[in-house]
Order: C-alpha cells, then sequence, then structure tokens
C-alpha cells in the first residue's frame, strides 16, 4: 500500500473505527483476500469481534497487507453496508455533526478519479515501495508493465575485473516467446493464466527496446521449426543480445534425466520414442557460436517457466545447527578451454539459462495473474533494469520467489546455471546510442 493510503487510513481511524460492523464486515475482508483464514491474528479477532479494539487492530493492520489492500478495503465495506465509510475513504468530503456523517458533494470529489488513475498507472519508485511480490497470491489483477528507462549507458568503460556485454543497439536484442496454452489431449488442464505471463514479457522487453516475435500453443514439429528459424534470424546480426523464454508444461526425461518441454501434440500414451517433447538443452544448440554466428560473443539468456518434475519444495525451519564448510562452489565450465591465438572460440559461451524451479521439482503458477516466475522477473526487470546487471537481477527475482508459499508451506527456488557467461550485461532499457 503506497503512503497516501496510509495516511488516509490513519487520519479517519478515530472517525471509522466506532461506526464498522465486524459482523458484517469481516465475511467480506476473507472473501476479498485482504485476509487470509490462517492469518495468526485471525482466533484472537474472532473471539473478540464485538471488542472496539478488535476493529481498530483490525482496520490498522490493513495498511500491512499488500499494494491492493486499500481498494479492497473499500470494496469490503460497499459490500457490507458501510458505503457512508467508503466515501469517506475514497477522497469525498464530509462535516460531522454530534459524531454522524453528512455527505457534502464538493469539488473533492475529482480526488476519486484521481486515485483510480493512481492505482492503475503509480510510479515504478512507489510500486517497488508496495513489494508487489508479497501479494501474488491473493492479486485478482495482473502485474502493469511501465518500465523504468536508464539514464545513462552501464556498459561503458570497464574498471573493474569483470568485463561489460556491449548493449546500445536499437533495437537491443531479438526476443523469442513460446508459450503452450491448450494442449490436444485432455489429461493437460489449459493454462490460461500463461497468457498473462506472455503479455507481461512481450510489454516488458518492448519498453525496454527489443523486438518481440510471440507464438502460441506449438506442436513439436512446428516448436523446432520455428526456434530453428529464429536463430538464422538475419537481423542478429546486427542486435547486442538475444533472450528466448518458453512457458508451457514441463517434466523430467526419464531417458536422459533433464527437462523437457511437453508440446501441445504431445500424447501421454505414448511411448517414449513418440513422446512430442523437446529437451531444454537442444533448444541450446541452435545458439552455439557455429550453429549461430551472429550471435558469437553476444549474450544468449534462455529462460524457462514450466515444471521439472512433480516434487514438491517444503519450506523448513532454519536450523540452529551449522557446518563450517563453505558455501562457496564454483560453476564447471561446459567446454574445453579458450586458446589465447584469438582465432577461435568455444563453442558454447555467452549463455544464461533461468529455470522456474530446481529439477524435479513443480513450478507454481496462480491460475488467475500468471506464473509466480514471470511476475516477479517482469517487476524486478522492470524496476532495476536500468541500474543492475542481468546476474544481479536474477539474484533478487530469487530472493522475492523466497517468500513465496502456498498454503502448504510448500516453496519454490530459481535455478540460474551460466554457460560460459563471464561479463555483466547491462540492459540499458530505452537507453539507444545515436548513429
Amino acid at each position: 500500500m503506497n503512503q497516501k493510503h496510509r495516511d488516509i487510513i490513519d487520519s479517519y481511524c478515530e472517525d471509522i473505527v466506532p461506526k464498522i460492523d465486524l459482523n458484517t464486515l469481516w465475511p467480506k475482508l476473507l472473501e476479498n483476500k485482504i485476509f487470509n483464514r490462517d492469518d495468526v491474528n485471525v482466533p484472537r479477532w474472532k473471539d473478540n469481534l464485538m471488542d472496539k479494539s478488535t476493529a481498530r487492530d483490525i482496520y490498522l493492520t490493513i495498511k500491512t497487507r499488500g499494494p491492493y489492500a486499500f481498494t479492497r478495503f473499500i470494496k469490503s465495506l460497499k459490500q457490507s453496508g458501510h458505503e457512508s465509510l467508503a466515501d469517506i475513504l475514497e477522497g469525498k468530503t464530509y462535516t460531522f455533526n454530534d459524531n454522524e456523517l453528512e455527505r457534502n458533494i464538493s469539488e473533492d470529489n475529482a480526488i476519486n478519479k484521481e486515485d483510480v488513475g493512481e492505482r492503475n498507472f503509480r510510479s515504478n519508485t512507489e510500486r517497488a515501495q508496495d513489494n508487489f511480490f508479497y501479494d501474488i497470491q491473493s492479486s485478482n489483477e495482473p502485474l502493469q508493465i511501465q518500465v523504468q528507462k536508464s539514464t545513462e549507458f552501464l556498459d561503458g568503460p570497464v574498471y573493474e575485473m569483470v568485463e561489460r556485454y556491449p548493449m546500445r543497439n536499437k533495437p537491443r536484442g531479438l526476443v523469442l516467446i513460446i508459450t503452450n496454452i491448450h494442449y490436444k489431449y485432455s489429461y493437460k488442464e489449459p493454462r490460461s493464466s500463461a497468457a498473462h505471463d506472455e503479455e507481461n514479457m512481450r510489454n516488458l522487453f518492448e519498453q525496454m527496446g527489443f523486438r518481440v516475435i510471440s507464438l502460441f500453443d506449438l506442436s513439436k514439429r512446428q516448436f523446432v521449426e520455428k526456434v530453428r528459424e529464429f536463430s538464422q534470424e538475419k537481423l542478429l546480426r546486427h542486435v547486442d543480445s538475444c533472450f528466448v523464454i518458453v512457458s508451457s508444461h514441463g517434466n523430467v526425461n526419464s531417458q536422459y534425466e533433464v527437462t523437457e518441454i511437453e508440446c501441445v501434440d504431445n500424447n501421454p500414451e505414448s511411448d517414449l520414442r513418440s513422446a512430442k517433447t523437446i529437451l531444454c538443452k537442444d533448444i541450446l544448440d541452435y545458439f552455439t557460436a557455429e550453429a549461430c554466428p551472429h550471435l558469437a560473443g553476444k549474450p544468449k539468456i534462455f529462460i524457462f517457466q514450466l515444471c521439472r518434475g512433480d516434487k514438491k519444495q517444503r519450506s523448513v525451519i532454519e536450523p540452529r545447527h551449522t557446518t563450517d564448510i563453505s558455501n562457496f562452489h564454483s560453476i564447471d565450465e561446459m567446454a574445453g578451454p579458450k586458446t589465447n591465438s584469438g582465432e577461435t572460440i568455444r563453442n558454447y559461451e555467452d549463455m544464461l539459462v533461468a529455470q522456474a524451479t530446481l529439477p524435479g521439482h513443480v513450478a507454481f503458477r496462480d491460475k488467475i495473474t500468471g506464473s509466480w516466475f514471470i511476475q516477479i522477473l517482469c517487476e524486478v526487470f522492470m524496476n532495476y533494469a536500468c541500474k543492475s546487471h542481468l546476474q544481479d537481477l536474477l539474484t533478487m527475482v530469487d530472493s522475492r520467489l523466497k517468500i513465496q508459499r502456498t498454503m502448504q508451506e510448500e516453496c519454490q527456488t530459481l535455478t540460474v546455471t551460466s554457460i560460459g557467461f563471464n561479463k555483466h550485461c547491462f540492459l540499458n532499457p530505452g537507453l539507444f546510442e545515436e548513429t
């Protein structure tokens, strides 16, 4: 909740709390997902619903319930017979005579329209402060993409040990988004909310200055054909980078024990040889220095929003005892050593792979607003790509993803693999070099 709405709640506390009837309001607060039934305060509140101190406690706690709590509280008030209290909080003018509310229509009615605009188009700074990622599971509204643009190039002269990929061209890069929603065989439910993920990603990258190609519901043959076509696109010669983003049902391949993408024509009753699936690692083969020379030496980022098995990761209480083993683990090189001749380069290089979850585990997706991973990734990129490099952005994504829990305390962990991705990559959104 932004500071303006917090101030409104505080300023009208003494006027509104005495007039709240929790017998009618409380069910609407639960129905509109301001509070969950398993909140730690709920048992105490339910035992004392007639106590005015309980009404005050609930009223002030609403300030901590996420970016949409204010509008949901207004909705709850109107649905429970508290319309006059809702009108006060919406910014209309009232006078108080003997503690009775009398509505005075005035020019301040315009504030209501202003608030509507503010809710839809609030600044990126306010949105970041609201911690959007805390409210993903209770929100019925998809994230609104509004990229904060860079004011200076951050890929310039290097004064540190780590070099930087040049990111200045317009378009900055090409993006291929493949979203599988409707499957041919009914055992796989439609991934309807994935349409929000596609829209969010497309808006995000277009606002940052990328050219986006978005495709839906591909069979295995179409999938392979479109990835191959994209990897041979001549425009790749003139851009600085590429992203390949896949949102689909997925699983673990029992033969190779690696993650596979389930295409829309995959038949669950078919044998392994005729399965319509594609291994994630096979997609990378189309973008090696040999197969895709236009992208040699340029950053290639792969983002996979799909399950990698059926295991569900559960959160645990942090143990009291630990060990003194170092937490540092080096990343194994996936190709041969780099030569000093200057005439050859490593075939697998400059690749960064982000998987929404751990090997063998599920990836969670909200049935209304989209996947946890993609929503958080878009929130982080639109607010912080203007000042942070790609690896740090993904670190921020996982730190936010860590907060998400299901009702059963199930959680999700981002997996990032670097394949010769040895430079910092600043996306410099919306800033281009004059030619």
